[in-house]
């Protein structure tokens, strides 16, 4: 029986861990961000003008946002490894038994769903920098003021 057939979850198995690494440690970073505007909006409530904490507040809106995508290609890319995992199952089932045309087809269907989910979860991962480089922006004003 023909392995190659394993090549194709066999690929995609070590970059969905390795970007949600990526993700986690993107996840940490912005946790200690939200933590650190938390800690110094309470700290300087009163002692700041409005424009302060209007400038909080837009840093907490594209926060709030980065978050949600953050939490959404987290998930997409863990499914997607999960649904890779069921991929070579019926990878595994090829390569052991005799050739069934659905088993063919369902491990077609898992590998491409893999690839489509990982692929949504990157565009994901995508939107967010760029909000994280909004909210950089938002700081570099803030400087360029002083």
């Amino acid at each position: 029986m023909d392995y190659g057939i394993l090549f194709l979850p066999a690929a995609l198995f070590p970059a969905i861990p390795l970007m949600m690494i990526n993700y986690a440690n993107r996840y940490s970073s912005l946790s200690t961000l939200v933590r650190k505007i938390h800690d110094d909006l309470i700290e300087n409530r009163s002692s700041k003008g409005e424009l302060y904490v209007k400038r909080y507040l837009e840093q907490i809106y594209i926060l709030r946002k980065r978050l949600l995508l953050n939490r959404t290609f987290q998930t997409l890319g863990a499914t997607s490894f999960f649904i890779n995992l069921i991929s070579f199952f019926f990878g595994l089932r090829l390569i052991t038994k005799t050739p069934d045309p659905s088993m063919v087809t369902m491990f077609i269907y898992f590998y491409v769903a893999a690839l489509i989910i990982f692929a949504i979860s990157i565009a994901l991962f995508i939107v967010e920098l760029q909000l994280a480089a909004t909210a950089l922006n938002k700081h570099i004003e803030d400087l360029e003021e002083l």
